[in-house]
């Protein structure tokens, strides 16, 4: 019996060994096939990338910044789904933070007031001065309504994609003993199953499906994106303590609930929305990556309020 327990464990060994094997090998030459789209610029000393597209605004339109949701590899594929539908309008720039995207992984503590500094150097490095209507999509929204509420001048309006509010988060219900299992997996690549690590093709050209692939393989759970996770509830009191911005927002919130939100997500986004009369609530049936399932509608919603914010 104990033999056979140990050819087991070496069995296992082995697999592990040879699939990590393969998967930083791959990696290693991905790295010859990704093709930087977007603008690269230094912010301490490291590579941020920043995506343009679109009409360029008039004076009286401000430009649509995206800010991606938590662990979201390939912002600018992720999201294409949904800003492709404004840019014949509209000018939208989508951040790529540290650790997303084309940006670099950087040695940089994820702080909401760090990264929110970070966001706003790199817009102004490739000469996006603002004013800016920030789209934040989930864990984003905390730099969101840190941006807001610290630089008013600079954001005339949020249209938030399921949005994290400071009380959406209980320190409680942390999961991070799941989310360290799942970074240790990363290492051995098992988000190269498609199951595990779906990506949205809708929109994508070929070129583009395999640079969001080759994105989710190098991207995933990597140490900028952990150590964000690591802080976010530090980062959510941080945000809770300076209220809420008085500015016109727009909140699509998910109706179901599932592994990514919660009953009490949704239920925040609705505490928060009440706080203002300037902030309307729409409530959608689908899941929490709204801008996958109902993209059309959002868009529409989107003109109008950018329309409105004139």
């Amino acid at each position: 019996m104990e033999i056979i327990v140990i050819k087991i464990i070496i069995i296992i060994i082995i697999f592990f060994g040879v699939i990590a094997s393969y998967h930083h090998i791959m990696l290693l030459k991905e790295e010859n096939y990704i093709e930087t789209a977007g603008t690269l610029v230094k912010v301490d000393g490291y590579n941020m990338n920043i995506y343009v597209e679109g009409a360029d605004s008039e004076e009286e339109t401000p430009t649509i910044v995206l800010l991606s949701g938590s662990g979201v590899q390939a912002p600018i594929y992720d999201y294409k789904v949904l800003y492709s539908k404004l840019t014949d309008i509209y000018r939208i720039a989508v951040v790529e933070k540290f650790g997303y995207g084309y940006s670099d992984v950087a040695r940089i503590k994820r702080d909401v007031a760090t990264m929110v500094e970070e966001d706003r150097a790199a817009l102004k490095k490739v000469g996006e001065n603002g004013p800016y209507v920030l789209m934040p999509h989930s864990m984003s929204a905390l730099e969101t309504i840190y941006w807001a509420t610290t630089y008013p001048d600079e954001v005339k309006g949020i249209i938030a994609l399921d949005m994290a509010v400071p009380i959406s988060y209980d320190e409680n219900d942390s999961n991070l003993s799941s989310i360290k299992f799942n970074k240790i997996m990363t290492f051995f690549g098992m988000h190269r199953i498609p199951k595990f690590c779906p990506v949205n093709e809708e929109t994508l050209t070929v070129e583009e499906i395999k640079q969001h692939k080759y994105l989710v393989y190098k991207n995933s759970l990597n140490n900028n994106v952990y150590e964000e996770i690591k802080l976010v509830y530090d980062n959510a009191k941080t945000v809770e303590k300076i209220g809420t911005p008085d500015i016109p927002i727009l909140m699509f919130a998910s109706k179901l609930t599932g592994s990514d939100t919660s009953k009490r997500w949704r239920d925040a986004q609705g505490k928060f929305a009440a706080k203002s009369d300037k902030c309307k609530l729409i409530i959608l049936d689908c899941g929490h990556c709204i801008h996958y399932y109902k993209s059309d509608y959002i868009a529409e919603q989107i003109k109008e309020f950018m329309e409105e914010l004139k």
